[in-house]
């Protein structure tokens, strides 16, 4: 179908300097569905997570989360005001650092898989939408073959765990870090609806 996959025999690449919806880092997403690109490097995996996490975008992340759980009173229950915003904004900076970590380094570094999100950039929007869905369960892996998605599934459970250490203890019941984990799949998969549809706008240098 024309996918572009990791090819093992290409020289090092550079990590792309590219934003999608002019906001959010593009390191992970591969652009082109038709060129094959080199595998992923340790070295690697752990600046994309290192970049995505000192990279201004991260404030404002964290900022939309923090905001979005004041007002509609979700996640950890810290209570109303400015303080308890800036426990929340800590929460999510914290919880987001965490998943960066485990998904886009750790994990793909133990069970040897490329974190990046591939572009299906063709065909129908359901067969797109499809695709983005797809790629939560499925993966490449640094030789180019299709595995599960290990990084994904397993690190949003570690880091959704982790959590748990900073969160009230009100919040730390089975129930709710389920449910914590299920936004955390949902917001990725979000994610990669802006990456296949938005695509990348611009390069920079930084």
């Amino acid at each position: 179908m024309g996918q572009a996959k990791v090819d093992p025999t290409l020289p090092e690449a550079p990590l792309p300097h590219r934003r999608v919806l002019l906001l959010f880092p593009g390191y992970e997403t591969i652009q082109d569905p038709t060129t094959p690109v080199a595998t992923l490097r340790t070295r690697q995996k752990f600046e994309m997570a290192y970049r995505k996490t000192f990279d201004p975008s991260f404030l404002i992340e964290s900022a939309m989360f923090a905001g979005f759980d004041q007002v509609a009173n979700y996640g950890p229950q810290y209570g109303p005001g400015a303080g308890p915003f800036a426990e929340r904004f800590g929460y999510n900076a914290a919880n987001l650092a965490s998943t960066f970590l485990f998904t886009d380094a750790v994990l793909p570094t133990v069970f040897k898989q490329d974190p990046r999100y591939f572009r299906k950039g063709s065909g129908s929007f359901a067969s797109r939408l499809w695709w983005c869905f797809r790629s939560e369960l499925v993966a490449y892996s640094d030789q180019g073959k299709q595995m599960p998605n290990v990084a994904n599934m397993l690190g949003f459970g570690m880091s959704t765990a982790l959590s748990n250490a900073y969160s009230p203890d009100s919040s730390i019941t089975f129930p709710k870090t389920m449910e914590r984990y299920g936004v955390k799949v949902g917001v990725s998969f979000g994610l990669n609806v802006m990456r296949e549809f938005g695509g990348t706008n611009r390069a920079e240098n930084y």
